[in-house]
C-alpha cells in the first residue's frame, strides 16, 4: 500500500512536470539576449531616423548645416547595412517580414541620396525631398511599433506570464505532494514502529518494550519465564504448531493476571512479567499460580504433549536505586539458576546473590589456577580404591576423584567446579591440568612399583571431542601412564550428546589400550538405551540401587538384574556406594565384579594409596600379570 501510494505521487508529478515541459518547449527557441540585441537595433534605427528628420528639416527651415545632414544621412544608411548585412542582427532580420520590410526601406532611402545631393548643391524647394523622406520615416516608425508591441512580442510576454503561473502551480503541486507524503511516511512509521513493538503471533509487546523501560516502582515484582518443551515443539510441529502453543501459553498467563499488570513477549520461549504490587497475596503465592497456570497438557492434533514453564523472579525490593537493567538482570539470573538446578522457579534473594559471589570468587579463582599463578582457589587429586567383590583386599586400581578448597569458602564440591567451567569455557583446560597432575602423581606406580591396575577418570562434556586422544597420548600415555593402565568414565549426561562421536573416540582411544565405563548408571532417563548404545568396558552401578538392599528383597533383585545384564553385555560393574557388611555380602552373593565404597576404602591421597598397595595384607595385578593376561597365558 505504501509503495502504491508514493508510486502514485511521482507518477502525477511526473505528469504535471511532462505537460509543463511541453508548454514551455516553443519558448526555449526564443533567445532573451537575441530579442534584447533586435529591440536595440531597432530603437537605434528610430533614433537615427529622428536625427536625419531633424536635421532635414533644420535645413530646410535655411538654419541646418549641410554637414550634419549629410553625416546623418551616412549613419542611416550605415545602419540599414548592419542590420541587413550583419550576423548578430539575424534576430531581426528573422522576426516576421522584418527582412523584406528592411531592404524596402534601405531602397527608399538610396533614392533619396539623388535628390538630397541636389538640394544640399543647389538650394531650393525641399518639398518633395520631405515628402519622400516623411513616407519613409513614417515606415521605420511602424516598424519600430511593430516589433515592440506587435502581436509576436504580445504572444511572448504572454507566453512567459503562462509559463510562470504553470511554474508556479508546479512548485505548489510539488511541495504539496512532499507534504502529502511527509505526513503519509510519518504515519507509516508511526504504525510501523508500532507494529515493530508487537509480536505477530500473540499480540504481546516485544522485546523492544523492554528497551524502552526507563525504571520501573520497587514494589513491582519482574518475573521471566521460559517454556521448557518449545524447542521440541518446533522440531516435531514445526512454526505453526509452535504458535499454536505460544499463543495458548498466554492465555494460560494471561488468566493469572491483573489490570496493572503486564506481559512481555521477550523472545521465542520466553516471556517476562511485571507484577504490580498486590496487597492479598505473597511473589510466593503469585508464582506458584503462574506455575500451576503454565503446567498442562497441551493438544496439537492426534497428540497430547505435556507443557510445563521456568520462572525467575526478581521481588519487590527496598533499594530504590537499582535500575531496570539490572532487576532485570536479576529475574533472568533466578531463571538461569532455576534451569540448572531443574527447579520450576527461582526467587532472587540473599541466598542467590550470596551464591552468584561465590561462583565469581570460584571462576576467578579457577582462572587463575589453571594459568599458573597465584590463586585463593586449590585443586587436587585423591584416590579411591576399587577392589574385588570376592576379595576386599585386592586392590584392582582407584578413581581419581578431585577436591577443590577456596581460601575464605572452604571446600567446595567438585560438581560445582565442573560445571562452572563448563559454563565459562574452562572445561578442556581443567580436564587437561587432571591428566597432567594424574600422569605426575601416579607414575612412580607404574615405573617403580610394577603396579598394574587401572586409573579412572572422569570426563567432562567439554573433553569429548577429537583432541582428546591427542590429549591422553600427550599428557598421559607418553608421560608413563600404560593406555591398558586408564579407564575413561563418562556419564549419562555426557554420552547423550551424540552416540556415533563417542563411539568413534572409543574405537580410537581402545587402540591405545584405553579402556572406558559408564559412570552413574540408571539416573538418567536412557539407561538402557545407552548400555546398548555405547561400546563402555564397565558398568558403574550408581549408589541408589544399593541404598537399602539388605532391608528390601526386591531392591536386591533389581541389583542383581542389572548386574547380569552387565555381564550379558561382556561389561564388568562396578557397583558404588556399597557402605556396610551387608551390603557386601549381598552384592558378592549377587555376582558383581568388582565395588567402590565406604566400606573398603574411603578416598585418600596418593601417599596413603600407595601405602595401601605397599601394605603386607593387600594385593594388586602386577605389569606383568596383565601382560599375561593379554597373550592368554
Amino acid at each position: 500500500m505504501t509503495i502504491g501510494f508514493l508510486f502514485l505521487i511521482v507518477a502525477f508529478l511526473l505528469a504535471a512536470s511532462f505537460y509543463t515541459y511541453l508548454q514551455d518547449r516553443r519558448l526555449q527557441s526564443v533567445s532573451i539576449s537575441a530579442l534584447r540585441m533586435a529591440s536595440w537595433n531597432l530603437a537605434q534605427l528610430g533614433n537615427e531616423a529622428g536625427a536625419l528628420d531633424r536635421e532635414l528639416h533644420l535645413t530646410a527651415a535655411g538654419v541646418g548645416n549641410p554637414d550634419d545632414l549629410a553625416l546623418r544621412y551616412d549613419i542611416l544608411w550605415s545602419r540599414y547595412d548592419y542590420l541587413l548585412t550583419n550576423a548578430e542582427s539575424r534576430a531581426t532580420r528573422d522576426h516576421d517580414d522584418n527582412q523584406a520590410r528592411l531592404e524596402e526601406l534601405f531602397s527608399q532611402l538610396r533614392q533619396l541620396e539623388q535628390p538630397l545631393a541636389a538640394q544640399l548643391a543647389t538650394p531650393g524647394d525641399w518639398k518633395s525631398v520631405l515628402t519622400d523622406w516623411n513616407e519613409q520615416k513614417t515606415g521605420i516608425q511602424r516598424l519600430v511599433i511593430d516589433n515592440f508591441v506587435g502581436n509576436e512580442a504580445n504572444r511572448l510576454v504572454t507566453a512567459v506570464e503562462a509559463s510562470r503561473e504553470r511554474l508556479s502551480n508546479l512548485r505548489i503541486l510539488t511541495l504539496g505532494a512532499l507534504v502529502a507524503v511527509f505526513l503519509y511516511m510519518a504515519l507509516a512509521v508511526s504504525f510501523v514502529r508500532k507494529q515493530a513493538r508487537v509480536d505477530p503471533v500473540t499480540g504481546l509487546p516485544n522485546a523492544l518494550r523492554l528497551h524502552s523501560i526507563r525504571g520501573v516502582d520497587r514494589q513491582t515484582s519482574i518475573i521471566t519465564c521460559e517454556i521448557r518443551e518449545f524447542q521440541l515443539v518446533i522440531s516435531d510441529y514445526g512454526t505453526e504448531g509452535a504458535h499454536r502453543l505460544l499463543r495458548h501459553f498466554t492465555r494460560q498467563l494471561r488468566k493469572q493476571l491483573l489490570s496493572e499488570d503486564e506481559l512481555i513477549h521477550a523472545s521465542q520461549s520466553e516471556f517476562v512479567l511485571l507484577i504490580a504490587h498486590r496487597k492479598s497475596e505473597t511473589v510466593s503465592s503469585i508464582i506458584e499460580g503462574l506455575v500451576d497456570a503454565s503446567n498442562f497438557d497441551w493438544r496439537i492434533g492426534n497428540s497430547v504433549l505435556h507443557i510445563s514453564a521456568t520462572f525467575g523472579v526478581d521481588p519487590e525490593c527496598d533499594d530504590g536505586s537499582l535500575t531496570w537493567d539490572a532487576r532485570h538482570q536479576r529475574a533472568h539470573r533466578a531463571l538461569t539458576q532455576a534451569r540448572l538446578e531443574n527447579r520450576t522457579f527461582y526467587i532472587n534473594g540473599e541466598d542467590l546473590r550470596r551464591r552468584l559471589q561465590e561462583e565469581q570468587k570460584i571462576h576467578a579463582g579457577l582462572l587463575r589456577f589453571l594459568n599458573n599463578e597465584p590463586s585463593s582457589l586449590g585443586l587436587h587429586l585423591v584416590y579411591q580404591p576399587i577392589v574385588s567383590a570376592s576379595n576386599r583386599n585386592y586392590i584392582t586400581g582407584a578413581e581419581v576423584l578431585l577436591r577443590c578448597k577456596e581460601a575464605t569458602l572452604g571446600f567446595v564440591p567438585p560438581n560445582r567446579v565442573v560445571d562452572l567451567c563448563e559454563r565459562f569455557g574452562l572445561g578442556v583446560e581443567l580436564g587437561r591440568w587432571l591428566f597432567r597432575q594424574v600422569a605426575l602423581e601416579t607414575g612412580q606406580l607404574y615405573e617403580g612399583m610394577d603396579f598394574g591396575g587401572s586409573i579412572s577418570l572422569n570426563l567432562n562434556p567439554a573433553m569429548l571431542n577429537s583432541n582428546l586422544v591427542n590429549d591422553i597420548q600427550a599428557l598421559l600415555i607418553d608421560a608413563g601412564v600404560p593406555g591398558n593402565a586408564l579407564c575413561m568414565e563418562i556419564t549419562e549426561d555426557n554420552a547423550a550428546l551424540e552416540f556415533k562421536v563417542i563411539n568413534t573416540l572409543i574405537s580410537r582411544l581402545r587402540e591405545l589400550g584405553v579402556a572406558f565405563a559408564l559412570d552413574d548408571f540408571g539416573t538418567g532417563h536412557s539407561s538402557l538405551e545407552y548400555v546398548r548404545e555405547l561400546k563402555v568396558d564397565r558398568l558403574k552401578i550408581d549408589r541408589c540401587f544399593v541404598d537399602g538392599i539388605e532391608l528390601s528383597n526386591d531392591k536386591a533383585r533389581f541389583l542383581g538384574s542389572i548386574i547380569a545384564m552387565a555381564e550379558q553385555a561382556y561389561m564388568k560393574s562396578v557397583i558404588e556406594g556399597v557402605e556396610n557388611e551387608a551390603q557386601w555380602q549381598l552384592v558378592e552373593k549377587l555376582g558383581g565384579t568388582l565395588i567402590q565404597g565406604y566400606h573398603a576404602h574411603r578416598p585418600m591421597a596418593l601417599n596413603c594409596y600407595i601405602n595401601l598397595l605397599l601394605d603386607a595384607n593387600s594385593s594388586y595385578p602386577t605389569q606383568a600379570m596383565n601382560e599375561q593376561k593379554r597373550y592368554g597365558n
